[in-house]
C-alpha cells in the first residue's frame, strides 16, 4: 500500500466538513495508506504565525522525496493531469507529502524551499474546504489511475 502524508494546519471547525474528510479518507484506504498530520495554527501576527507554522511543517516535508505545497501560486492541474503527475511519482516510488497551510498560506521561506506547488484552481476556497477538495481530487486521481468508474 502506497504511503502518502497530508500535513494540515488546524482542525476542521464544521461537522459536515469533518464528515466529508472521513468519507474521502475511507475511500482512499483502497489505494493508499494516508497519514493526516494536524498541526496547530501559529500565534501572533501573520508573518510570525507563518514562520511558526513553517517550523512545524518543515520536518514533515523534508522527510519525503516529493514534498508539495497546496498553494495558489502553484500550477492548476486538471484531474487527469494530476493523476498522470501522481502516477509518475508512484511508479518511481517517490514518497509524497502534501501540505495545506493556514488561512494565511505559507511562509515565503518555506515556499522557496519546496519546489513542487499545486493549486486547486484560481478561486479562493475556505481553508477547511480546501482540505476536502484535495482529498477528493487525490481519490479521483487514484480512481483514474486504476480505471474505476468514479471518474466520469
Amino acid at each position: 500500500m502506497y504511503p502518502i502524508r497530508l500535513i494540515v494546519i488546524g482542525r476542521p471547525r464544521l461537522a459536515p466538513v469533518r464528515e466529508l474528510e472521513t468519507h474521502y479518507q475511507g475511500l482512499l484506504k483502497t489505494f493508499v495508506r494516508l497519514a493526516v498530520v494536524e498541526l496547530p495554527e501559529g500565534k501572533g501576527d501573520p508573518p510570525r504565525q507563518l514562520k511558526d507554522e513553517a517550523e512545524r511543517i518543515r520536518p514533515h516535508l523534508l522527510s519525503v522525496r516529493c514534498p508539495v505545497l497546496l498553494s495558489a501560486e502553484g500550477p492548476p492541474r486538471a484531474s487527469e493531469a494530476f493523476a498522470k503527475w501522481l502516477g509518475a511519482r508512484v511508479d518511481r516510488g517517490d514518497s509524497l507529502a502534501f501540505a495545506v497551510g493556514s488561512s494565511h498560506g505559507f511562509d515565503p521561506g518555506l515556499k522557496a524551499e519546496v519546489r513542487e506547488h499545486l493549486s486547486l484552481g484560481p478561486m479562493t476556497f475556505p481553508h477547511d474546504l480546501s482540505r476536502v477538495l484535495f482529498l477528493e481530487q487525490l481519490y479521483r486521481a487514484f480512481a483514474i489511475l486504476k480505471g474505476t468508474a468514479y471518474h466520469k
